[in-house]
């Protein structure tokens, strides 16, 4: 299920970027890496790099460099220094959490947006602003997260901006965001 949804995710994105999915690079060994990193790696992690490798911080193509608005797919080169950063950015703020939190995507602010999984098996993906080191949960689930996702290009709540950059509309992604991620503080705030 995640996979199918990550690949419609690229297939939405290519239709808007084509050579979007390209510059993500195949996976032929970001699986293993991934579960060489964390053996107990997440499916959301495992299907996103059981079918690209991420974004390069070396990217300099503008609509090349954006997952999302704002915040590029970690390469699975760059992924265990991407933990390291956000722990670190936890530890600072003295935030201890209550299960997992891993990097998904990443901005050269080092905010994240991040798998989280608490002490009870629950799942979420959060926003985690470098600033502030608070969780805020943004997606309801891992499934949630894609399907949102995919629901931003298909209602055109994604657009390239005239420089190239992926953009949205602030208004537009809030109101999806909410409706489809009914728990989640970040859409009403």
């Amino acid at each position: 299920m995640l996979t199918q949804k990550f690949q419609e995710y690229l297939h939405l994105s290519a239709q808007l970027r084509p050579d979007y999915i390209s510059s993500l690079g195949t996976s032929e060994d970001g699986q293993n890496t991934i579960t060489k990193l964390l053996p107990e790696a997440p499916m959301l992690l495992k299907a996103i790099y059981g079918t690209v490798s991420g974004t390069s911080s070396e990217e300099e193509e503008p609509s090349l460099i954006e997952f999302v608005p704002g915040y590029r797919l970690i390469h699975i080169d760059e992924y265990a220094q991407q933990m390291q950063v956000l722990s670190q950015i936890l530890e600072e703020k003295g935030h201890e959490v209550d299960g997992l939190v891993l990097p998904i995507l990443t901005n050269y602010g080092s905010d994240f947006i991040c798998y989280y999984r608490s002490t009870d098996g629950t799942e979420r993906v959060c926003d985690l602003m470098h600033d502030f080191g608070d969780l805020v949960v943004m997606y309801d689930s891992p499934e949630k997260f894609l399907e949102t996702l995919c629901e931003f290009y298909k209602q055109e709540v994604y657009f390239l901006d005239e420089d190239g950059y992926l953009d949205c509309d602030l208004i537009r992604e809030g109101e999806v965001g909410a409706e489809l991620n009914s728990e989640a503080k970040y859409w009403s705030e």
